[in-house]
């Protein structure tokens, strides 16, 4: 588990803050760099779904970027614990498997199929803030 403190070069608009939870170091850090050049401030990043509940406690952020498959602590027990301490959290979730929506329910606000574009990740969060 590791928090970023780095600032934001965000300017135009309420600052964006999230958490990256991924079992894949490359694939977190490549995520977390991406975010950070588009302005996204990344409070918090983990490995697994254990960590990925404890960070969201702790930094209360507006997303939450989260793989599904992951060892010992899976997606699924994040989400679950996650809805549990905040029906409202907006949890994003990232993954190379193959998701149908109504699967998943309410559960989460919007899925991103790896490989990860930036485009998908702002039309999720535009889609969410709009409707939330």
């Amino acid at each position: 588990m590791s928090t970023d403190d780095q600032m934001s070069t965000n300017t135009g608009h309420a600052e964006i803050r999230a958490i990256v939870v991924d079992d894949d170091a490359d694939v977190r850090e490549i995520f977390i760099e991406l975010l950070q050049m588009n302005d996204i401030k990344v409070v918090a990043n983990g490995i697994n779904g254990k960590e990925a509940v404890e960070l969201y406690k702790m930094h209360h952020p507006d997303f939450v970027f989260l793989d599904y498959l992951m060892p010992e602590y899976d997606g699924l027990y994040a989400i679950e614990q996650i809805r549990e301490f905040d029906p409202n959290g907006k949890i994003i979730l990232v993954s190379g498997s193959h998701f149908e929506r109504n699967v998943l329910g309410d559960t989460v606000k919007a899925i991103i199929k790896k490989p990860i574009e930036i485009s998908e990740i702002f039309k999720a969060i535009n889609r969410i803030t709009l409707t939330t």
